[in-house]
């Protein structure tokens, strides 16, 4: 080394960090469920007013595949007493009472 041993006081320096004391959770959404029987009658609707051409059409704009709008209006065929009995229940869901899975179970045996 060469130089005078003060050469590193020019090249100091101070260093100050601050860190957050409370940490603040990100707010929640609730999360809502559709009622299948009340999605069903919607896509029936948009099929019949000829706002879609069809089932594929309808998929396409929904995101999701042409068999499960099939499901999904396959939910039409259950006995008319359970259809009202599931409508009761209302539009938005704030938890999941009834899937389509369980529903589509049900469907042949009505």
């Amino acid at each position: 080394m060469s130089g005078s041993p003060d050469c590193n006081i020019d090249r100091t320096f101070v260093s100050k960090f601050y860190f957050q004391t409370a940490v603040k959770k990100p707010s929640t959404t609730k999360k809502t469920y559709r009622n299948p029987i009340y999605l069903a009658k919607e896509y029936r609707k948009m099929l019949d007013s000829g706002e879609v051409k069809n089932q594929a059409e309808l998929a396409r704009i929904k995101g999701i595949s042409r068999a499960r709008v099939t499901q999904i209006l396959n939910l039409l065929k259950l006995d008319k007493s359970i259809i009202d009995h599931l409508e009761q229940i209302g539009d938005p869901m704030d938890r999941k009472v009834i899937s389509i899975r369980k529903l589509r179970k049900i469907i042949h045996l009505s």
